[in-house]
């Protein structure tokens, strides 16, 4: 029973802790941020802005704010230094559940129509605090529809979201977000772009333009109409697979592979599907999960990736959005969005 426990670690620790090494500032994808981007309806997806927003989340990396707001700049934006360095902060607070992450803002004319874009970037895990909130799929017993630790995560973050957006006194009608994150800061990006979405309170969902990488799954979800918001996921990356979807857990959006099962070495699908396998006989229930986490102290530190080959890190995915073909992969999106339209019966 201990050596399956201590597998069962050894998978999780791998899988959740998400701590990789940032991609380098150097691959910024330009100088400023394209304002044709953001001309098409948040519906459309952009393999772009794809790349643009992944070269976002990989700079969220590190302990300050200091690379995502130097990448943000230099895309023209204005940072808020004050929310950026206190999450950065706060993230690092031990029994909490909290996220990295940065506000800034700046003008786009689409369509011959002045906005004001508002980009929303959070960070992947750092540290042992927030790779203890990986865990916290529902410690309290009191969410069991949602990822707990990523829930409160976002909840928090949403709260000075409206906070930020009060200030800057914006119409909702001239307002754009770009909301993006690699793996946690995927899952609680995923969160908090459905949620903007479903409320429209700070803009139109047609505005809100959502791109995940590394995507966790993050709720148990009965409707999922939320065509605007992208995950990328790596068939070999098992990350995306937790919690499990035998547990009834989902992603926000429309999900697609990158790359295609069919691009990847035939062994490592084959490792990942094992491992996967294996997590899923030792936890078949969130309360099995929830024992074995009693066992934490088998953990040692050499088991968290930190490289940058894994199937799991953004520089892995941006080198797959560079080489798929734009419109076959916004071909495949296209029908992945359909299979989201609720069945109707017209009797």
């Amino acid at each position: 029973m201990m050596e399956k426990i201590r597998l069962f670690l050894i998978i999780f620790t791998i899988v959740l802790a998400f701590g990789l090494i940032p991609m380098n500032l150097n691959t910024v994808f330009a100088t400023t941020t394209p304002d044709s981007l953001f001309e098409q309806s948040s519906t459309e997806f952009n393999l772009d802005l794809a790349k643009y927003s992944l070269t976002l989340s990989s700079a969220a990396y590190g302990n300050t704010a200091a690379n995502i707001e130097k990448v943000l700049t230099e895309n023209g934006f204005t940072n808020d230094t004050t929310y950026d360095n206190t999450s950065y902060k706060n993230a690092s607070r031990m029994n909490t559940n909290l996220v990295a992450y940065s506000f800034a803002h700046k003008q786009v004319k689409c369509q011959n129509r002045e906005y004001t874009l508002i980009a929303v970037v959070i960070r992947g895990t750092s540290g042992d605090n927030e790779w203890i909130s990986n865990f916290n799929i529902n410690d309290s017993g009191s969410s069991p529809a949602i990822h707990e630790g990523f829930s409160k995560a976002e909840k928090a973050l949403l709260a000075n979201l409206n906070k930020y957006i009060k200030s800057l006194n914006l119409d909702r009608l001239n307002t754009k977000f770009l909301i993006t994150g690699h793996s946690r800061g995927a899952a609680v990006a995923n969160l908090l772009a459905a949620d903007l979405s479903k409320s429209e309170k700070l803009a139109d969902q047609s505005d809100i333009y959502g791109y995940t990488f590394a995507t966790p799954n993050v709720a148990k979800i009965s409707s999922n109409v939320y065509f605007n918001i992208f995950n990328a996921v790596n068939p070999a990356d098992i990350v995306t697979e937790i919690p499990l979807a035998k547990w009834g857990y989902s992603k926000y959006g429309v999900t697609y592979s990158l790359p295609d099962e069919t691009q990847i070495k035939v062994e490592d699908l084959t490792a990942a599907k094992k491992a996967l396998s294996q997590l899923t006989e030792i936890a078949p229930t969130v309360k099995d999960f929830n024992k074995a986490k009693l066992s934490l102290a088998l953990l040692e530190e050499n088991l968290i990736p930190t490289g940058t080959t894994s199937a799991h890190a953004p520089q892995v995915y941006m080198k797959y959005l560079n080489e798929v073909n734009s419109d076959e992969l916004s071909a495949k999106i296209f029908n992945l969005q359909l299979k989201l339209i609720p069945n109707k019966n017209y009797a």
